[in-house]
């Protein structure tokens, strides 16, 4: 049969009033999507006009039965596939009964599903034809629909929220706004509450939509928890539930503005001058209510991006749960181990590029400051509990911290805060409680200033053993070693009899309780070893001491990982590993004792099977684990690397390079051993680097960062060309983790050298390698390495033509993973992951520019001047098209090039000829595209990363701060 007659058949039957029954008509309806999948929507193919198949299918949406009407509803939906078949249904009056199939009895499930789902048709199809019909069934469920446990009350603000994006005039006509900034309200889940904020703020931002947003009205709703005492969300709340509903209203709130603060239009909105969001919100700090101070100052963490300390009344106890080296699950040996610590410890390398994030929350920090935050925190601290008194103490103290670092010198009207507080406290006018709090706030300042004087220490003693054994690699190259006295003085020897005795090894055989501090002081007392004391009491000792630390005494191994003095055993366990190398031939049995019984038990621990190995040898929580530490303390040496490979140490660790599941062992392995020297540790890394399983490799991988920002020696040598190996490891996650290292590696000039020597093919690595290639240029030797290939002249064009705006794309990636919960989709997936766990305090390095390598040298100016490269970026500067998204764009990419080359003093002379920068400026103060605001304030900190470029800013006006992290 014809497609028309097929048609006209199916239309017939579902136009019948009487005679046709309702599971025929669902049958028809179903046959009439199959219809248009198989024959298309042709009007003479079908034939019959778009008008009379919509007068036709409108009857089912009046049928009595709840299933004919959602088989008439998908029909609709397949139909309309442009907008002019739209206009037709919207002509024909369908889409009030598409809003009452919405807004309909809740059990009708599959009917609102498929009226919904018709909905978001609609607007794909053409959002500005959107009916205020239907607009008003989607704010009413989304208004009432959480009183009434309505399940698509989240399907319908999602509706709202798309539709407000492409056509924001239906929804604000109608209330729609109000109803997404209600629900922020009424939502924990951070990223659904973000996406809601996101929303309006996105209206916010540019100034056709801004008008439909009453700014100073319905942004400030998100504070209303905070700042209105008598905030009632729903009237009719129990009053037994009052308590539970206002700690779910302050936690949705605090999301709500933590997420507006994320955002350029956000922060511009709320810190407008005049009675601004932010005064509001610092205004009710001194309020003495200690429910809403406890919850504000958790938002004040939030939005600085710092870890929130445990609920303590005694300060110590909260500044330990903030100590940057206090232990994380993910440093175990199970997890992350040394990798994941040192990531968290040691600083990253990006010594030439400026950390975005600085900026950001340089901004953020100067508008709270201004607005008279310090003040408030200091009233807070001396009029609070214990506990609300110790957070705003730590938050002061972090504040104080962050502004001495990002903010410029003339912004150091941060600093009254601490007179107001010794004047407080060396004051007898006022209240006795008070003054002794304002003296306990500034002794524990002075503690927390300890802190970050002392800055990150490592936790574990593997890294510590590797950042140690780097420091005195250096020192040693620098200091001429003075030779070791032979001559021995009589007193030292009496003093070393006492101690003996003192130590308790001698007199009993209760281990633990031996004065392992004095024992200690033995193994390190300069020129005392078994080789210049012949005397049997030092014998006796070493043998005592050996006997403890064998695996197969069971004694020093089968201690707990938590044990109180683990970390001292295992630091004296590595002492007298020393002591008996340095002893020679008078300690070289047992030495060869010791590590030929560790070799044993490893041997035994390999040979198991795997699920049983680890609970058996209890590799994972007892000091065991800490054998690989005496390994590490012996590759330091050459003796002790003779001492190894005699004991067959290196032989065993190469086998279990090709075992499987022997994770645990090779990541000790990897993280113990010494590569500052050509040998086998090197071949062992080597090894486990390209044949180890997936996940071995990956963090043999990841343990070449560490070695990197531990400054171990000579690592450009070595480490650079184990790394452009892994760049071809056949797993993705293993090739990119090596493509991120390097790029942090060739922050140091050394390393880039190396690389550059070495000529490794980047090309398959996309964008990431293409930008690890055009580092290259930033020196004469890569200059012309690329040039020769004809490579720079063809980058130059495709920059121009593309990647200008590309970068844009990036760079606003990146900052939108560091500040919200979006998460870059993963290859070939185009689902955007969203994340719970916001990072601690993520860093956005600025990504490389093809203009900001080019601007490190002379040949790379002269060929930016040649193509007149900075005058049509000017151009672009002066006269935006800032209508279309394509134009705010356009603009970006030229303010982000424009920086890049104003990050160097050759390129800011080429700034300074065209005199473009106060241009910049002006954008940045009155773009009416915030977002614009935002990307100028990026821009104009990368201008301050010269001196002169700090002072040009200066001179009109730009208070900035130059950053050097060494």
């Amino acid at each position: 049969a014809e497609p028309c007659d097929n048609m006209r058949e199916i239309l017939q039957n579902v136009a019948k009033l009487q005679g046709v029954s309702n599971m025929r008509k669902l049958g028809h309806l179903n046959n009439f999507t199959k219809l248009l999948c198989n024959a298309g929507h042709a009007e003479e193919k079908l034939g019959f006009t778009y008008d009379s198949i919509i007068i036709c299918l409108r009857l089912a949406l009046l049928n009595e039965a709840k299933e004919v009407r959602a088989a008439g509803l998908r029909a609709l939906r397949y139909l309309i596939r442009d907008s002019g078949i739209l206009q037709k249904v919207l002509k024909l009056k369908v889409d009030y009964l598409i809003a009452r199939c919405i807004d309909i009895q809740q059990s009708n499930e599959v009917e609102r599903t498929q009226a919904l789902r018709l909905v978001r048709k609609m607007i794909t199809v053409n959002a500005s034809l959107f009916p205020s019909s239907i607009t008003n069934s989607l704010i009413a469920v989304g208004n009432d629909g959480l009183q009434e446990r309505d399940r698509m009350v989240r399907a319908c603000i999602a509706i709202i929220c798309e539709l407000a994006l492409q056509n924001p005039e239906v929804v604000a006509l109608r209330g729609g706004l109000s109803t997404i900034l209600k629900n922020v309200i009424d939502c924990q889940l951070s990223r659904i509450n973000e996406a809601l904020i996101t929303t309006v703020l996105h209206l916010i931002n540019h100034p056709k939509t801004r008008q439909y947003v009453r700014a100073d009205v319905e942004l400030e709703r998100i504070l209303a928890p905070y700042t209105d005492f008598h905030y009632r969300h729903n009237p009719d709340t129990a009053e037994g539930q009052l308590k539970e509903d206002r700690e779910a209203r302050f936690l949705a709130s605090k999301m709500g503005i933590v997420a507006a603060f994320r955002s350029w239009a956000g922060i511009i909105s709320l810190c407008k001058p005049g009675n601004s969001g932010i005064q509001s919100l610092i205004g009710v700090l001194c309020i003495p209510n200690m429910e809403i101070r406890r919850g504000l100052l958790e938002v004040l963490y939030d939005i600085f991006r710092l870890p929130l300390p445990v609920t303590a009344e005694e300060f110590i106890e909260a500044l330990l749960s903030v100590d940057p080296s206090r232990f994380q699950d993910c440093w175990r040996l199970s997890d992350g181990f040394v990798a994941a610590e040192a990531k968290t410890i040691l600083p990253h390398r990006a010594r030439s590029r400026p950390d975005l994030m600085d900026n950001y929350l340089a901004l953020v920090l100067s508008a709270f400051i201004t607005n008279g935050l310090l003040e408030g925190l200091v009233e807070v601290i001396t009029s609070s509990d214990d506990h609300v008194s110790v957070r705003a103490t730590i938050l002061l103290g972090e504040l104080l911290h962050m502004a001495n670092t990002i903010l410029p010198h003339s912004h150091s009207h941060h600093l009254h805060c601490l007179p107001t507080l010794m004047n407080m406290a060396a004051s007898f006018d006022i209240m006795k409680e008070k003054r002794l709090r304002a003296s306990a706030a500034l002794n524990c300042l002075k503690r927390f200033h300890e802190m970050k004087k002392r800055g990150p220490k490592p936790y574990s003693l593997h890294l510590d053993h590797i950042i140690q054994k780097a420091i005195s690699t250096h020192q040693r190259r620098d200091q001429y070693r003075v030779q070791k006295d032979i001559f021995i003085l009589k007193d030292t020897e009496e003093a070393l009899v006492m101690n003996l005795r003192d130590s308790q090894v001698l007199n009993h055989k209760e281990n633990l309780d031996w004065n392992w501090n004095l024992i200690g002081t033995i193994l390190k007392w300069p020129n005392v070893n078994l080789r210049n004391y012949k005397d049997e009491q030092l014998h006796r000792f070493v043998r005592r001491l050996l006997y403890f630390y064998k695996p197969s005494s069971k004694l020093y191994a089968n201690l707990d990982l938590d044990y109180a003095k683990a970390k001292q055993l295992t630091v004296v366990g590595c002492q007298f590993t020393e002591f008996l190398l340095e002893s020679e031939e008078d300690g070289q049995g047992y030495l060869e004792e010791l590590v030929k019984d560790i070799v044993h038990w490893l041997n035994c621990s390999s040979g198991m099977k795997p699920e049983r190995s680890l609970q058996n040898n209890g590799l994972l929580n007892t000091l065991s684990q800490h054998y690989f530490l005496f390994f590490g303390t012996l590759s330091c040496h050459p003796h002790g690397v003779k001492m190894l490979e005699k004991c067959n140490v290196f032989q065993c660790l190469l086998n279990l390079c090709s075992l499987k599941n022997q994770d645990h062992l090779l990541k000790l392995t990897v993280s113990s051993l010494d590569y500052s020297r050509d040998g086998l540790a090197r071949v062992i890394l080597s090894k486990i680097l390209t044949a180890a399983t997936d996940s071995c490799r990956l963090y043999a991988t990841k343990h070449l960062r560490v070695l990197l920002r531990a400054n171990v020696e000579f690592f450009s040598n070595w480490g650079i060309e184990l790394l452009v190996t892994q760049l071809h490891d056949k797993n993705k996650t293993i090739s990119s983790e090596a493509l991120d290292i390097l790029d942090e590696a060739c922050e140091d000039k050394a390393n880039l050298h190396a690389l550059i020597q070495m000529k490794p093919a980047l090309s398959h690595l996309g964008d990431k390698g293409l930008l690890l290639l055009l580092r290259f240029l930033s020196i004469p030797k890569g200059f012309s390495y690329l040039n020769e290939r004809g490579y720079v002249t063809k980058q130059m064009e495709k920059w121009q033509k593309e990647y200008n705006l590309k970068y844009v794309e990036l760079i606003e990636e990146q900052l939108n993973e560091a500040l919200t919960t979006y998460r870059k989709p993963v290859d070939g997936d185009n689902y955007v992951r969203r994340s719970n766990q916001r990072l601690q305090r993520p860093h956005v390095y600025l990504p490389v520019h093809l203009y900001g390598q080019l601007v490190h040298h002379k040949t790379g100016c002269h060929l930016l001047e040649s193509q007149s490269i900075v005058t049509d970026l000017s151009y672009t500067v002066r006269s935006p098209m800032l209508d279309k998204w394509e134009g705010i764009k356009q603009l970006k990419a030229a303010l982000w090039a424009l920086g890049n080359i104003g990050s160097s003093n050759w390129g800011l002379n080429l700034l300074q000829e065209e005199n473009v920068i106060p241009d910049i400026m002006a954008l940045a103060q009155h773009c009416e595209v915030l977002s614009v605001r935002g990307t100028c304030v990026y821009v104009l900190g990368l201008i301050a990363k010269t001196k002169q470029g700090c002072d040009i800013l200066k001179h009109h006006n730009w208070d900035a701060v130059r950053h050097s992290r060494r």
